[in-house]
C-alpha cells in the first residue's frame, strides 16, 4: 500500500511540474530580459527585434525583415492593463493592432497567444543566455523559428 501511494504521488508531481514553472506574469517588469536590440539571419534575410521600457506598465518595440533592397517592418507594443500584459503588434497588411494576451511565462520564457487570429496565433519567446528564441506559430504548431542574438 504505502508503494501504491508513493507512486501515485510520484506521477502527480511529475504531471504538475510543468505547471511550476510556467506561470501568469501580472507585472511587464517579469519581461524585462527582453528589452534590447536583437538580430537574426535565415534564409538570406536579416531580421532584427528591439525593445525598450517607455514606463513600467509599457514596452515598446519595433521588428523587422531585410532581403536585399526590400524591407519590412512592424510597431510593437506590450502593456500591461487590468491584471494582464498584452502584445500589440500593428503590420501594414492590417488597420488595427494585433492583440495577444500572455498566457503564460517564466523567469525566460513568454508564450502569447490569439487563436482568433488567422497566422501567427502564437508567439512563443525564449531567452537563453545571449539568446532570444521566437517561435511565431498557428496553435497546431506550425510555423517557423528564428534564433536571435543580442547586439
Amino acid at each position: 500500500m504505502y508503494w501504491l501511494v508513493r507512486a501515485l504521488l510520484i506521477s502527480l508531481l511529475m504531471a504538475l511540474s510543468p505547471f511550476l514553472y510556467a506561470t501568469p506574469c501580472h507585472q511587464l517588469e517579469q519581461l524585462n530580459w527582453l528589452l534590447g536590440d536583437w538580430q537574426a539571419q535565415k534564409d538570406h534575410k536579416r531580421y532584427w527585434e528591439n525593445w525598450q521600457k517607455v514606463s513600467e506598465h509599457s514596452f515598446e518595440g519595433q521588428a523587422g525583415s531585410t532581403h536585399n533592397k526590400e524591407q519590412s517592418q512592424e510597431a510593437l507594443r506590450l502593456v500591461q492593463m487590468q491584471g494582464q500584459i498584452f502584445y500589440l503588434a500593428k503590420v501594414s497588411e492590417n488597420p488595427l493592432p494585433i492583440a495577444f494576451v500572455l498566457e503564460n511565462c517564466s523567469a525566460s520564457e513568454a508564450v502569447f497567444v490569439n487563436p482568433a487570429h488567422d497566422f501567427p496565433q502564437r508567439l512563443h519567446y525564449q531567452r537563453q543566455q545571449n539568446k532570444l528564441v521566437v517561435r511565431v506559430e498557428s496553435m497546431q504548431g506550425e510555423g517557423f523559428t528564428l534564433h536571435f542574438l543580442r547586439e
